[in-house]
């Protein structure tokens, strides 16, 4: 009876198996500020996979953000994406998405909300996700280094199911007045899959405001 409650215990971990995969991902952003609400902005993308042995995708995305006031912001953006599989053949998509975020300033954290309305195509394939993040940053006293921690769930409109789930450690720097590296750590997970994939991304971001 004891080996029967065992294997029943075992049984989820043993039929759920994961992939497991360490990722290296890096984004170069140029921002132009038009005025006080108006800004565009474009930005390059490169990521490895595999145990950062192969290429994942590379994308080039071009994007207008409105700032209502301090607490509300909308982005609206287009990317080329240029994606490979894992025998290295080159896929091809095109992503509109459109943001509306949320931001609240408590003593010297920093709280928002991104929600994401994201289409992608490519053959033949239409993908329609809903993304809502959460996210705290953190002012240290005294230092410009600026910690933060965010959570961000993918939700498939096509299936109506959450099929993927993110949580990122975060730590920005301004470099110069205009340059700021970010450099963050993410685990990304896979859902209502027999066999999810789990990824252990290490990232650098660097933005340039002109």
């Amino acid at each position: 009876m004891k080996r029967l409650s065992f294997f029943f215990f075992l049984f989820p971990f043993l039929v759920f198996s994961q992939e497991k995969d360490f990722q290296l991902w890096s984004k170069l952003e140029l921002r132009y500020k038009i005025n006080k609400k108006l800004a565009i902005d474009f930005s390059e993308g490169f990521r490895l996979r595999e145990n950062a042995r192969l290429p994942l995708k590379s994308f080039s995305e071009t994007g207008i953000s409105y700032r209502k006031n301090k607490m509300i912001k909308s982005r609206f953006a287009y990317r080329f994406i240029q994606n490979f599989d894992k025998a290295q053949n080159l896929l091809l998509r095109h992503r509109f998405y459109a943001d509306l975020s949320l931001r609240k300033k408590l003593k010297r954290w920093q709280l928002s909300h991104r929600a994401r309305v994201q289409h992608q195509w490519g053959s033949n394939k239409l993908e329609q996700y809903y993304r809502s993040k959460i996210q705290g940053a953190y002012n240290i006293r005294k230092t410009p280094l600026e910690p933060t921690i965010s959570a961000e769930l993918f939700f498939d409109l096509n299936s109506l199911s959450v099929d993927k789930n993110r949580i990122t450690l975060a730590l920005s720097y301004p470099i110069t007045k205009k340059i700021e590296g970010n450099l963050f750590y993410r685990v990304q997970q896979e859902t209502n899959v027999i066999e999810p994939t789990i990824q252990y991304v290490l990232g650098v971001h660097l933005s340039h405001n002109l």
